[in-house]
C-alpha cells in the first residue's frame, strides 16, 4: 500500500521549517534587548526568511508550469 502525498506539501513543509528555523535561531542578547543591533539582526532573519520563503514558492510554480508544459 502506497501513501500518496499532494504535490504542494513540500514546499509547505520547506516554508515551515524555514520559518521555524528563522524563528528559534538564537539571539545575539540574552533576554529583551532594545539595542538597534537586536532589531536589526530580527529584521535580516526576516528578510531571509522572506526570501527564502518565496523562492521556494517560485521554484514550485515553476516546476508546476514546466510539468504542465
Amino acid at each position: 500500500m502506497h501513501v500518496v502525498l499532494p504535490i504542494w506539501l513540500v514546499p509547505l513543509t520547506l516554508s515551515v521549517l524555514i520559518w521555524a528555523g528563522a524563528i528559534s535561531w538564537p539571539s545575539a542578547d540574552d533576554g529583551v534587548s532594545y539595542q538597534l543591533r537586536a532589531v536589526v539582526l530580527a529584521l535580516v532573519r526576516f528578510s531571509a526568511a522572506s526570501a527564502a520563503t518565496l523562492l521556494v514558492w517560485l521554484a514550485y510554480f515553476i516546476w508546476l508550469f514546466v510539468a504542465g508544459a
